[in-house]
């Protein structure tokens, strides 16, 4: 329910604070006293888009609370808590200020947030009637939404689109690989082809790297040789040789190492490296002995890598890749090998999810069936105490093929106004007071049927008067007795009926246009319902009529 609202600086509004209660509250003023303000800032706090313009002029930025009583609400407390927006109390506070650059701050319990939980959140909190809601009824998009929501088919119709989501990705699925098989013998062919040629290849994992580094080997045959010759002469060959060098010297210094600590060093390291050269003289005369250079082999190799350059530019990649291009084409073959089974999997899934989607799309249908009948009923009662004696009100079926998220039927809303005439849709009602009178017959009884806890009704009583004026009233009051009725009115006979009557008026001086509103009680009552009874001029009659009214 909602409890409070605090405006600052917003339109022609400089602060206002508003307590609200349960019941059926009347908010009542003069024509562009600006009571539709109030609905306008509901609709801002609730992610409506905003510009600069809604800022007070000379001010720097507009702010908008809301505070609601959630106690009654356990969906809308468990989606706070998963969102981490709760506040561990029983109350919601909704904020958004916006500057005069037109950027915007959100807020819900005082958590920063974008504008999507706004209204995600306002779905279950607040519902607006407003005066132009009988020309969305004339859609038949919007008929089916409206009873939907009076059938309270929102776990149907999520189901159905789940469904409808998958259908939909299996067939475009299907199509597609349908027209890929069309020319799947001659892509067959082809890749047989190729996979023949890089079969033959029969290229190694790392081939390529071993080749190069056996080529670049063979290639340098001759320099290698002689320059692994000239090494062994220096390191062995003759008596000036690294080797007799090095043996001097170990020699030299093995009969005084013993006497002075400070060359045993010296003499370990000569050891040392007299040992290593003795090894890499041992190494190059290994290599020595096998080394030759190998015509043979280095053609057979350079005709290797050629032929695998001549494959790899063939195929548009690097030689490197064929290895992978190799594996890649065998598995779209093997794909291609199995595409009819393939085909025939998902037409038997396209199968299955039409018949599950035909067993939920008809359960959708027996509820909007069933609703429909109670709806029809309802309006048509309704519309007899409205001023259209006789009248009655059906909701149509048509059915239709395709699949569709909302269902597998369209309605259409169809009246007769007075007795005798037949049935036609809604959008063809020549009047305009009918057409709103049989409107807000739909709107409150749909409304009645909402788990919302607040229903807003902005003028939606515009073209109504004299007895039906009454009428719309007592509809009013009695749905206040289920939800928290805001009603924004010009009849004094809706006014009459409210629990809470707050008045809007706007104040001008020289400088600045602004907006006031008070409750009012008794004395004001009656003379703010004899103002709406009688215009400018108050007399003692309409005063008299006013108390009665009220009375």
């Amino acid at each position: 329910m909602l409890t409070q609202i605090h405006i600052k600086n917003f339109t022609i509004i400089e602060t206002l604070e508003l307590d609200l209660h349960a019941g059926m509250t009347v908010l009542t003023g003069e024509t562009g006293a600006g009571k539709s303000i109030l609905i306008d800032a509901i609709e801002l706090a609730f992610g409506k888009r905003a510009n600069a313009n809604v800022v007070r002029q000379g001010e720097k930025r507009a702010d908008i609370s809301i505070f609601f009583d959630i106690q009654n609400a356990p969906a809308l407390q468990n989606y706070l808590e998963t969102n981490d927006l709760n506040n561990d109390s029983h109350e919601c506070m909704v904020r958004r200020t916006i500057d005069r650059e037109g950027r915007s701050k959100s807020y819900i319990n005082g958590i920063p947030t974008s504008l999507q939980p706004l209204r995600e959140i306002a779905e279950g909190l607040v519902n607006i009637h407003g005066q132009h809601e009988f020309q969305k009824l004339l859609k038949r998009d919007e008929q089916l939404e409206l009873l939907d929501g009076f059938a309270k088919n929102d776990a149907l119709l999520q189901e159905l689109s789940e469904l409808t989501k998958k259908w939909k990705q299996t067939r475009q699925a299907f199509e597609q690989l349908k027209a890929s098989t069309e020319n799947v013998q001659a892509r067959a062919d082809f890749l047989n082809y190729q996979i023949k040629e890089l079969d033959e290849l029969n290229l190694a994992e790392n081939e390529i790297e071993k080749l190069t580094q056996e080529h670049k080997k063979l290639s340098h045959a001759d320099q290698l040789l002689q320059n692994a010759q000239l090494t062994f002469a220096l390191l062995d060959e003759n008596d000036s040789s690294v080797t007799n060098a090095l043996s001097t010297v170990a020699h030299t210094l093995a009969p005084i190492k013993g006497l002075d600590p400070a060359l045993s060093n010296t003499a370990d390291l000569v050891d040392n490296a007299l040992i290593q050269v003795t090894e890499a003289v041992l190494e190059i005369q290994h290599y020595l002995e096998h080394a030759e250079p190998d015509p043979e082999k280095l053609a057979h190799i350079e005709n290797r890598l050629s032929l695998i350059h001549d494959i790899a530019r063939k195929h548009h990649v690097k030689p490197e890749a064929l290895h992978d291009l190799h594996q890649r084409m065998q598995e779209e073959l093997n794909q291609l090998e199995t595409s009819d089974q393939q085909l025939l999997t998902l037409e038997a899934s396209i199968k299955e999810q039409k018949k599950q989607y035909a067993e939920v799309a008809k359960k959708l249908t027996q509820r909007r069936q069933k609703a429909a009948q109670t709806l029809s009923q309802s309006v048509s009662e309704k519309m007899q105490t409205l001023g259209m004696k006789g009248g009655k009100f059906e909701i149509a079926f048509e059915s239709k093929e395709s699949l569709s998220s909302k269902g597998m039927e369209t309605v259409t809303f169809r009246v007769s106004a007075n007795p005798g005439h037949a049935l036609q849709p809604l959008a063809k009602i020549a009047s305009g007071g009918e057409l709103s009178r049989i409107s807000l017959a739909i709107q409150v009884i749909a409304a009645k049927n909402t788990t919302t806890p607040t229903l807003i009704f902005d003028e939606v009583d515009v073209g109504i008067g004299g007895a039906t004026a009454e009428v719309v009233g007592k509809l009013l009051k009695t749905l206040g007795k289920e939800s928290q009725i805001l009603c924004i009115t010009h009849l004094p006979q809706v006014a009459a009926k409210g629990d809470q009557h707050l008045k809007i008026e706007k104040k001008n001086d020289t400088k600045n246009t602004s907006v006031s509103m008070q409750y009012l009680e008794t004395e004001p009552r009656m003379q703010e319902i004899a103002r709406m009874l009688g215009g400018i001029k108050i007399t003692e009659q309409t005063l008299s009529h006013a108390k009665e009214m009220l009375e």
